[in-house]
C-alpha cells in the first residue's frame, strides 16, 4: 500500500531529530545502531504520508529486532560451555579439510574489502528489505515478519543452549575483518564489536548467512523470476562468513536451515496449524485402511469420520 505521493510536512520533526541525533553521533565517533535505519525509514513513511501505518505495522518488526539484540548480549554472559571442536570435526566430515583455513591461504586486499564490506551489511539489509515489502508488498511483510521472527529467536535459544565458537577462536583463523581495521587505519569493525557487543560464541547458526536467504527467498516469492540475481547476495556473504573467519562452513548450513524452517513456516503455517486438514487427512487415512481390510465398522464410516474429525477439534 503506497502513501498519497502528496510530501506530508509532519516528518520535519522527526527529520529534525533524525539529523541532530546522527550528527550527535558523528561529533562524539559513536558508530550508529540499528535504531538510526528504523528512525530514517519512519521519517520517510511520514514523508509520504504513511507515518501512522508505519508506527502501526512496522513496530512489530523494530521490537523484534531490537530485544533480539539485547537479548544476545544478555545470552553472552550467562555461564556456559563453548563447543570448540565440534565444528571443526563437523567440516573435517564434510571437506576432509577445514574451508576456512584453506580460503585464507589465498587472501588478497580485494577479497578482505569485498567479503568486509558484504558482511557488514547484516543490520542494514533484512531491515531496509522489510521495509520494501511493507512498502510495495505489504501481503509478503508480514509472512516475512513472522520467519524473521521464528528465524532469530530459534537461533537465539541455541547460541544459549549450544554455544559455538568461531573458526578465529577454535583454530586461531586470522579475523580478517580486523585486519581490515588496520589496513583503513579506522576500527570500524572493532567499534562495531565493542559497542553493539556482539556475541561471539553465537557461531552456529549463521544468522548472517540467514538473513540473506530470507531476504532471496522472499524477494523472489515477491518479484518471481525479476528478482532471481539476488540469489548473489547469499552466496557472496556465505563465502565472506567462512573466508573471514567468522563461521565454519556448517554454521553457514545451519543457518540456511533455519532460514528455510522458518520462511516455510511463515508461509504455510495455516496449512501446518489447520486442524480441519489434519482431521480430514487422518480421518481419510483411517477408512482407507478400514476399507482395505473390511472390517465390519467401515459400513458406517460417515459416522466413524465425524466422531473421529470432532474429537481431533
Amino acid at each position: 500500500m503506497r502513501g498519497s505521493g502528496k510530501p506530508n510536512y509532519l516528518f520535519v520533526p522527526s527529520a529534525i531529530f533524525a539529523t541532530v541525533l546522527l550528527s550527535f553521533y558523528l561529533i562524539h565517533r559513536i558508530f550508529p545502531g540499528p535504531e538510526i535505519v528504523f528512525l530514517f525509514l519512519f521519517v520517510y513513511a511520514s514523508y509520504v504520508g504513511n507515518g501512522n501505518r508505519f508506527l502501526r505495522t512496522f513496530t512489530p518488526f523494530v521490537v523484534s529486532f531490537l530485544s533480539y539484540e539485547a537479548l544476545n548480549r544478555l545470552v553472552d554472559s550467562v555461564p556456559r560451555y563453548i563447543h570448540i571442536y565440534e565444528p571443526i570435526a563437523a567440516d573435517l566430515g564434510i571437506f576432509g579439510t577445514v574451508p576456512t583455513v584453506v580460503l585464507q591461504q589465498f587472501r588478497m586486499p580485494i577479497l578482505d574489502f569485498v567479503g568486509a564490506a558484504f558482511y557488514s551489511v547484516h543490520l542494514i539489509a533484512p531491515t531496509v528489505f522489510a521495509f520494501i515489502l511493507w512498502r510495495y508488498k505489504p501481503e509478503h511483510y508480514r509472512k516475512y515478519m513472522v520467519a524473521f521472527t521464528v528465524c532469530t529467536y530459534s537461533a537465539l535459544l541455541t547460541f544459549l543452549v549450544f554455544p559455538v565458537a568461531p573458526p578465529w577462536y577454535g583454530l586461531n583463523a586470522t579475523r580478517v575483518l580486523f585486519q581490515v581495521d588496520r589496513l583503513v587505519g579506522v576500527p570500524v569493525f572493532q567499534t562495531i564489536y565493542d559497542y553493539i557487543g556482539v556475541n561471539p560464541f553465537a557461531a552456529f547458526p549463521s544468522l548472517h548467512s540467514a538473513y540473506p536467504w530470507l531476504i532471496a527467498f522472499f524477494a523472489i516469492k515477491a518479484w518471481r523470476k525479476k528478482t532471481l540475481p539476488v540469489i548473489v547476495f547469499p552466496t557472496v556473504i556465505w563465502f565472506s562468513a567462512v573466508y573471514l573467519g567468522e563461521h565454519y562452513v556448517v554454521d553457514v548450513l545451519g543457518g540456511v536451515a533455519y532460514a528455510t524452517f522458518a520462511s516455510i513456516l511463515a508461509c504455510k503455517r495455516g496449512e501446518i496449524f489447520n486442524l480441519k486438514i489434519l482431521a480430514n487427512l487422518a480421518s481419510n487415512s483411517v477408512l482407507e485402511g478400514l476399507e482395505k481390510v473390511r472390517l465390519p465398522i467401515y459400513r458406517s464410516e460417515n459416522f466413524f469420520a465425524l466422531t473421529f474429525k470432532r474429537t481431533l477439534y
